[in-house]
């Protein structure tokens, strides 16, 4: 049944977007939806997601640190990862859905650090699933060399 409403809300989503774009041939419409979703069917283990507003991808299990790191994002870390310092902090705009569940040891990490709101996480402990949203609860720190 939970596939049922996602693709639903999905469906939903989707008219809303269209709505802007009615001025566009459908068929052009049609042929560029067709176009991405054989991308997507192709490469099924990447996940696209929006990091501070920018689009990247992730490997489908990899935690929202690596997919940063990974696409140039300087995200801080100060304790290397090991859910010590809570600097990786991001706050879930949509698809918190598509995270794995907070385990007990970044619930702690994240009470001592005084983040309540059941829509923070820390980007090194939070596997994507699926698409989701997310904006750092610190600022980034530039953009990694060779970018």
């Amino acid at each position: 049944m939970d596939t049922e409403k996602n693709e639903l809300d999905f469906a939903a989503r989707m008219r809303t977007a269209i709505e802007p774009a009615r001025g566009i041939d459908d068929r052009e419409l049609r042929n560029a939806f067709a176009s991405r979703l054989k991308q997507v069917a192709a490469r099924p283990e990447v996940v696209p997601i929006e990091f501070d507003g920018r689009r990247i991808e992730v490997r489908r299990g990899g935690t929202l640190l690596g997919a940063a790191m990974k696409n140039g994002v300087r995200l801080m870390h100060v304790c290397g990862a090991r859910t010590l310092c809570a600097t990786c902090r991001v706050v879930v705009e949509s698809g918190e859905e598509n995270l794995t569940a907070m385990s007990a040891t970044e619930k702690f990490s994240l009470r001592w650090h005084l983040s309540l709101s059941p829509r923070t996480r820390l980007a090194c402990q939070a596997r994507v699933n699926g698409p989701v949203e997310v904006e750092p609860v610190f600022p980034l720190c530039g953009e990694l060399p060779g970018r």
